[in-house]
Order: structure tokens, then sequence, then C-alpha cells
């Protein structure tokens, strides 16, 4: 193949349930100057078969013999690639057709900008949209406080990543947090506010499967950085797991995370194991009034099952103003 203008990775790990609609979205998109890097992550499904079924010359399979989970299966793929830009792409998401046209375009327009990403339609199992997040089209100044993209949505400039050394394999999840805020140190980063991306919420996502895991590796995203991962930490980290970087965790790092992992189980409709989490912040001896909140709400509200989430968004509002009100009450 000659040399084409974007190489698409995406890792598999027994993802034969959504593989098909995945690969379909990539193959039918406008922009067709494209290679399709898929790395089979050691499956033990059809997940193999399934990518091998297809016969179309873009793609390329790299096939691991063993399970070596997302972030060196994502840096194999950069090894091989030969775009000039790169695009991710999940292996149970989809893109819609108009994706890599409307991100090349931007980035003929916007010579300075290193990485970009979309704003998502949210669907279920059953690819039924239930929600959507526009994204923020300037995140610079909110970067540090979360992540801004959506790691399928993004496509970056491959010369970027290759000279930031690819994705840092000390994280297991929110390696592309961490990639972000490197190449936001340096470069500009953007979203389209345009929904070109269908994120799948479902059971067997990392961030339902293990909420409370990813969100300490956000945090410690976060923290590498900004420099300040304690030297102990980062051994830990290495040799025995990020679940004992908690001790190292200062008490205002483990309420967000606790916040993180509450909000979390609410997009996902789990009003139990959110309280639960606000819980944790309160026994850290935290007087917070949004756990308190939460955990009042949540217990008079057990009888409208399946809108959590609505009513998550409605109370976001009026705590905001009670806050407002507080803090006036103290001038």
């Amino acid at each position: 193949m000659i040399k084409p203008k974007i190489s698409v990775i995406m890792s598999v790990y027994n993802g034969e349930k959504y593989l098909r609609e995945a690969i379909e979205s990539v193959l039918t998109q406008t922009f067709t100057d494209f290679e399709f890097i898929i790395v089979n992550d050691g499956s033990t499904d059809g997940s193999l078969e399934t990518i091998q079924s297809y016969d179309d010359e873009r793609i390329r399979i790299v096939n691991n013999q063993k399970n070596i989970g997302l972030t060196r299966s994502l840096n194999k793929a950069l090894e091989v690639v030969k775009g000039e830009y790169v695009a991710r792409q999940d292996a149970d998401d989809i893109s819609l057709p108009g994706r890599f046209e409307e991100q090349i375009k931007y980035f003929e327009e916007h010579p300075e900008v290193a990485l970009l990403g979309t704003s998502v339609y949210i669907i279920d199992e059953d690819g039924r949209v239930i929600g959507k997040n526009i994204a923020v089209p300037d995140p610079t100044n909110t970067l540090r406080r979360r992540n801004p993209f959506t790691h399928g949505t993004v496509m970056f400039r491959r010369e970027i990543v290759d000279k930031l050394g690819g994705y840092n394999e000390l994280l297991k999840y929110s390696q592309d947090y961490e990639l972000w805020l490197r190449v936001a140190k340096y470069y500009e980063v953007r979203n389209l506010t345009a929904i070109l991306y269908k994120l799948r919420y479902h059971g067997e996502s990392i961030w339902c499967k293990n909420t409370e895991q990813a969100a300490l590796y956000s945090l410690l995203a976060v923290k590498i950085a900004r420099g300040s991962l304690d030297k102990g930490m980062l051994r830990d980290l290495e040799s025995r797991g990020v679940e004992l970087s908690h001790s190292y965790l200062t008490k205002s790092e483990r309420i967000k995370l606790y916040k993180t992992v509450a909000r979390t189980y609410i997009r996902n409709n789990n009003v139990k194991l959110a309280r639960e989490a606000y819980r944790k912040i309160l026994s850290l001896g935290s007087l917070d009034f949004e756990s308190l909140a939460y955990i009042l709400l949540s217990q008079l509200i057990r009888c409208i099952h399946g809108r959590w989430y609505k009513v998550h968004s409605i109370l976001k509002s009026v705590l905001k103003s009670i806050l407002r009100w507080f803090e006036r009450s103290s001038l």
C-alpha cells in the first residue's frame, strides 16, 4: 500500500459481540485513504475469525499470542503505522461515516492543532441512542481536572506522538488521558462539537467493570503530568499494582476519586454503588454537601427505577443554585 493519510488503530480482546459493527463503521467512511491496524490481543472468542473474514487490503492484523492489555497493544500498533495521522477506534463503538473526512479537514485548516476529538452519541448494548456528550471545543483550561476526550474519537499527528513516546505502559487504564496531557503540554488540542461517533455503554466496558481502578489510574495520569508522582508510589505502581497507590493520595485526591466513581455509577444507573462511593467520602471525615444530598435523594427515589441519570442532571442544577446561595449568605 502507498503511504496512507490515516492509520486507524484498534485493539480487540474478546470483543466479538460488537466487533463487526465497529469494523464496518471504519470501512464505510467517506474518507477512504487509510490503513486499518487491528490488534487481536489474545482473544479466546471468535474475534480473530471475525477480523479475518474481511477481504479488504486496508486491513492489517497484528495477532498477540497472549493478552498483553490495551496500552501495550496500542503501542504495538503505533510501531507499524504508516499514516501521517493516527485515528483511534474502539472495538465496541461506531464511527459515523463522515468522521475521518471532518477531522482531516479541520487538521488541514488548523496546522497548529496536534490532537482532535469529537462529540458523541451514547448508545446502549442494542445500539439505541440514550444520550449525547457535546465536547468542549477548546479543553485546554479544564484538561487537568478531567479527561475531555472520548478515546475512540481521537485523531492525532503521528510524528508528534512518536516524539513523545506513545502511550505510557505503566497505566493499565487512562493511558489515553496521560498521553493527551503530555501532548497538550507542548501543542494545541481541540474537539469538534459535531457528533461523529457512537460510544457504547455496556456491562463489559472498562468503566463499568473496573470503575474504581479506572478512576484511580485517571488520578495517577494527572499526577504523572504534574511531575508529582512520589518515587515510592512509582515503584509500587510498577511492581505491585495500582491499588497500593491509595496510601499516597491526599484527602482531597481521595474525595475526587470517589466522586468520579460515584458519578460513573450514576451514569450507569447503579444507584446502590453510587451511594456507597459517596459514603466513602463521608467516612473520610469530609462534610461534603453533594455526598449528603445524593445519599438522601437516592433513598427517596428508589421508586423511580431507570431514571436516576435524569435525576442526577436535575440535581446538579439544584445543587449549584443552593451552593451559590450559601456563598452569598456567607459574605
